[in-house]
């Protein structure tokens, strides 16, 4: 009996995980990714002393089967507790302590953790698809991948919007209101400060600082969105220099930050989702998964991509989209 094959569109962690489900039960997947790498906004930025990641700061899990997911992780040395001083307010009120419940930083690159769980699925980086058709996966290159027993998006709704036009009733369901909200991440570096390892600011501009795995003195700052809103059209440069100068004053440093990388996630997080976690047209053997589906972060994503690979190895050859 011939191996039953998925094509999938997105190497973030809903792709990924699909992917690894399906590899794992004997399909054969091919994942199609246009960033060098896999990831997602779980990607990772390679710097002169090892790796930082400007995309989620954390895993965190609400509930089963995530939350036993994210300790087989921990087993397994992808990931630990968040632990240590947790700090909370600015410097010009005061510091207080503060708690992260269920949640989780990664101790291998995200990117890699990412990889993992793709398991025995083929990716091809550098790969951007440009429409989807039944059963079929078309690249920017003219490259046409068929006969798949089922094609998967999970890229962000404003990009799978245009992939869709041969297949109106799948983009017609898919609401095209769908909003995502921007976020501007940095890796930088500073001296002095409050004595932690995550600060959460009580601020309109600053949101989040992550001290990076092994590594003292570089962090992950992350704006609000409302930051990300104003410098929606700035350049890397000037967004740094503005975080930076309400960094400064947030810790009331003395010295000036470094500011080593900048990122701007224009698509962060959904503001709506669609209910269910997948949107699938059976006859013609296309689904869509992924936060835009399911809801906002990732355990939302791992849980799309998931509940769609389990139903579609316990049909078989009957897909259940």
């Amino acid at each position: 009996m011939a191996k039953l094959r998925a094509g999938i569109v997105g190497a973030g962690i809903s792709g990924a995980t699909c992917a690894g489900v399906l590899a794992a039960a004997g399909w054969e997947v091919d994942i199609f990714d246009k960033a060098r790498g896999a990831g997602g906004r779980l990607s990772t930025r390679r710097l002169d002393e090892g790796w930082a990641t400007l995309g989620s700061p954390f895993i965190s899990a609400r509930r089963d089967p995530f939350r036993s997911q994210l300790r087989e992780w921990v087993r397994q040395g992808w990931l630990e507790a968040v632990r240590g001083n947790i700090m909370k307010g600015r410097a010009t009120v005061s510091w207080t302590q503060a708690q992260l419940q269920n949640h989780y930083r990664p101790l291998i690159e995200p990117s890699q953790l990412v990889r993992n769980l793709m398991g025995g699925a083929r990716l091809h980086t550098l790969s951007r698809v440009t429409r989807l058709e039944p059963r079929t996966i078309i690249l920017e290159n003219g490259v046409v991948h068929g006969n798949f027993d089922c094609v998967i998006c999970s890229v962000p709704t404003p990009q799978a919007i245009p992939l869709l036009a041969a297949l109106p009733r799948l983009q017609e369901r898919l609401q095209t209101d769908t909003r995502y909200q921007p976020v501007w991440s940095f890796i930088m570096r500073w001296e002095g400060g409050p004595s932690a390892d995550v600060i959460q600011f009580e601020d309109e501009l600053l949101n989040l600082a992550v001290r990076q795995f092994d590594s003292e003195g570089r962090w992950a700052v992350h704006s609000t969105t409302a930051f990300a809103e104003t410098y929606l059209d700035a350049s890397p440069m000037e967004a740094s220099t503005r975080a930076a100068s309400a960094l400064m004053g947030l810790l009331g440093l003395p010295w000036p930050v470094e500011v080593e990388a900048a990122h701007l996630w224009k698509m962060a997080r959904p503001t709506v989702q669609q209910g269910g976690f997948w949107l699938g047209d059976r006859e013609n053997r296309v689904a869509l998964i992924g936060d835009g589906i399911a809801g906002a972060g990732v355990e939302r994503a791992w849980e799309s991509g998931t509940r769609l690979a389990q139903a579609l190895v316990q049909a078989e050859t009957e897909l259940a989209l």
